[in-house]
């Protein structure tokens, strides 16, 4: 098979996190990551990845937002800040019995 050496400019911070996620998911650098799995994905499906709308992602950023502050919401039990481990299992348990 033959191979090509591909390289490109990036802001150094950008560059910095890219790097830190692709080694924390895939054990790999950011470069690995590109001459792998991304060109294998674009390979294989014939395409580019599609990104959403910048609209659509800041609609479900905003749905996921409410729905977690929604949790201020719920029912609350004030001694659980006081319960050692034991007490927790127990209270855990019960509710499946």
């Amino acid at each position: 098979m033959a191979t090509r050496t591909f390289s490109g400019r990036a802001e150094a911070a950008a560059l910095d996190y890219a790097n830190a996620l692709t080694q924390s998911e895939h054990g790999m650098s950011y470069g690995q990551y590109c001459s792998s799995i991304l060109l294998d994905s674009i390979t294989s499906r014939q395409q580019l990845p599609q990104f959403p709308a910048a609209d659509s992602m800041d609609a479900r950023r905003k749905e996921a937002y409410e729905f977690i502050r929604s949790f201020d919401g719920l029912q609350r039990n004030e001694a659980i800040g006081s319960m050692d481990d034991d007490q927790i299992r127990d209270l855990i348990a019960s509710r499946y019995e």
